[in-house]
């Protein structure tokens, strides 16, 4: 039930999306595309990651400095060839038309019978 959704939605999102575990699954092979399809956060921590560092031009210091450096090496490195934040919206364009595709069959092929 709900809880069961609620483990997912933590599960997909927050550890998915977090830098320090998308530094272990960007580096290729199957793990990277799971990730890729699946973590909404992934892509929207990537889009704000880059419209920050574009806007706020970012001098950090100190232990600042090497969490922007993880951060950079997992945001920047993988960009389709659109650039880091057309990249991020594109997949989520593309994510939320398979999500409202999926939902609509799912509504049209269940329960037929008691279709109106």
């Amino acid at each position: 039930g709900p809880f069961i959704v609620s483990l997912i939605v933590f599960v997909i999102c927050g550890l998915l999306g977090n830098p320090s575990t998308l530094s272990n699954f960007l580096v290729g092979g199957a793990m990277e595309v799971c990730v890729s399809a699946v973590s909404i956060t992934r892509w929207s921590v990537q889009m704000s990651f880059a419209e920050a560092v574009r806007v706020l031009h970012p001098h950090p210091i100190g232990v600042s400095k090497y969490l922007y450096d993880m951060e950079a090496n997992v945001f920047f490195k993988r960009d389709w060839g659109l650039g880091t934040w057309w990249t991020a919206a594109l997949a989520l364009m593309i994510m939320g038309t398979v999500l409202r595709l999926g939902s609509f069959l799912g509504l049209r092929f269940t329960n037929r019978d008691k279709q109106v």
